[in-house]
This record gives C-alpha cells, sequence and structure tokens, in this order.
C-alpha cells in the first residue's frame, strides 16, 4: 500500500507546472524590509540563484499592484466627474482627520488624568501600570490614524 501512495504522490508532483516567481524586496519609509512576489515603486527586484527568470515577464517592465488595464468597454468618467469625486474625498478625509485630531487631544488628557496615582496607589502596582500602558496604546493608535490620513490627503492630486 505505501508503493502505491508514494506512486500517486509521484504523479502529482510530476503532473504539477513548474511554479516560477519574482520576487522583490521593498524597504519602507520606516525601514521594514518586505518580500513579495507584487511589484511595488521603488522595489528591488531578486534574483534568485539557479532560478530562470519567470516565462510570462522576462521581457516585460514589472506592473504596479493596482494595475489592472480596463475593459474597452467599461464606462469612463468624465474630468469633471472625477474632480467632484477627489473633492468629495478629500472633504471626508479632511473631516477624518478633524475628528481623529480631537480624539488624540482627549486621550492625551485621559492619558494625564490616567497618569495620576490614586489614593493608596503605587506606581509599581499593576493595576496602574495597566491603566497607564492601556491609555499610552490608545493615544498611540490616535496619532497613527492621524499620520495616516495625512498620508492620504497627500496622494490627492
Amino acid at each position: 500500500m505505501p508503493a502505491a501512495r508514494f506512486s500517486f504522490l509521484l504523479c502529482l508532483i510530476l503532473a504539477a507546472p513548474a511554479v516560477q516567481a519574482e520576487i522583490y524586496k521593498y524597504v519602507d519609509e520606516n525601514g521594514r524590509v518586505t518580500f513579495t512576489d507584487v511589484y511595488r515603486k521603488g522595489a528591488k527586484r531578486i534574483e534568485l540563484p539557479g532560478a530562470p527568470a519567470p516565462l510570462a515577464n522576462r521581457d516585460k517592465a514589472p506592473r504596479r499592484a493596482s494595475y489592472n488595464p480596463s475593459p474597452a468597454d467599461f464606462p469612463r468618467i468624465d474630468a469633471g466627474t472625477q474632480k467632484r469625486r477627489d473633492d468629495i474625498r478629500r472633504q471626508v478625509l479632511q473631516d477624518e482627520i478633524a475628528d481623529e485630531r480631537r480624539n488624540a487631544d482627549e486621550a492625551r488628557r485621559q492619558l494625564a488624568l490616567g497618569e495620576r496615582l490614586q489614593p493608596g496607589e503605587r506606581a509599581t502596582d499593576a493595576t496602574y501600570l495597566n491603566r497607564v500602558k492601556k491609555l499610552r496604546a490608545t493615544v498611540q493608535q490616535h496619532e497613527q490614524n492621524v499620520t495616516s490620513i495625512q498620508r492620504e490627503l497627500a496622494n490627492l492630486k
């Protein structure tokens, strides 16, 4: 019986097509390194020793991850409509960033209150440390949200 299983597995392996993928190394603005099979602007293609170049993309420039050509019959949007949509998006993001800044200010205020020791409490108590840790995490999350929204606003045309 084990020989039959081995033969079956061998047939599956031999019947499977060779899979080839390009590998890219991308370093973001924070210095974090990401390896991916999807091209990003600024990414460097990694040459793997002994691996042939993928057949489908040997002579082509790398495509962006979001690149998908539209079908010929896909409806087009005129410039005025797109500008109105972009303006609405910009306004939504500006409203979101204003709300998030208010939330961050409130979280900082709550942190300042939460850092005060309660009667009979010490700075080394687990309840105090957990409370302050959660409040700091909340402040950090709101600050990261503000940064993300600012990045989205900067990407608008």
